[in-house]
C-alpha cells in the first residue's frame, strides 16, 4: 500500500496523494481565500509525517525573496549556526536557549530583499514574521503591551 505523500497516513488514491488531501482547502491568512491546499508552498514535516503548508497561498508570498544560497554558505562561514545541544542567546529576546533542534534557532533575512540579518531564536523570527517585519506593526503591538495605543 502506498501511503499519501502529503500526510504519510492515508492509502494514496489520487496519484501520490489521499482523496482527503486532494481534495483539501485552506483559507489565506493575506488575501482571506478559500484555496486547494496545493497553492500552498509546503513548509515542513511534523514528527508523524504530516506535510504543513505555509499559511500565505503561493500569490500571496511571490514578493518574497529567500536568501540566496551562496549568501547563505558565506554567512555560515563567517557565523555558523548554533551547535545543537549548546547555549545560544537570542539577540532580539535576550533569552537563552539550550538549542534541541534545527530549527530552535533560524537565519533571519529580510523578505524583500533577502539580505540576512543573522541569526535569532525561533519564536522571535515566528512574532516578526506573523507581524510581516513591519516596523508600524511592531510599534501598535509595543504600544499595546503598554497600554498606550490610541
Amino acid at each position: 500500500m502506498k501511503k499519501c505523500t502529503e500526510c504519510n497516513h492515508n492509502r494514496a488514491t489520487r496519484g501520490e496523494f489521499c482523496e482527503s488531501c486532494f481534495n483539501e482547502t485552506k483559507i489565506c491568512r493575506r488575501c482571506q481565500q478559500k484555496k486547494s491546499i496545493f497553492e500552498f508552498e509546503k513548509n515542513q514535516k511534523s514528527i508523524r509525517g504530516k506535510v504543513s503548508r505555509r499559511g500565505e497561498c503561493r500569490d500571496c508570498r511571490s514578493w518574497k525573496k529567500p536568501m540566496s544560497t551562496k549568501d547563505r554558505q558565506t554567512f555560515e562561514k563567517i557565523s555558523p549556526p548554533p551547535l545543537i545541544g549548546k547555549p545560544f542567546t537570542c539577540p532580539i529576546c535576550t533569552r537563552t536557549i539550550i538549542r534541541q533542534f534545527k530549527n530552535d534557532v533560524v537565519l533571519d533575512h529580510l523578505h524583500n530583499t533577502g539580505k540576512i540579518r543573522g541569526w535569532i531564536c525561533r519564536m522571535c523570527n515566528n512574532g516578526m514574521g506573523m507581524m510581516e517585519d513591519d516596523t508600524k506593526t511592531l510599534e501598535r503591538a509595543i504600544n499595546w503591551i503598554n497600554g498606550t495605543l490610541k
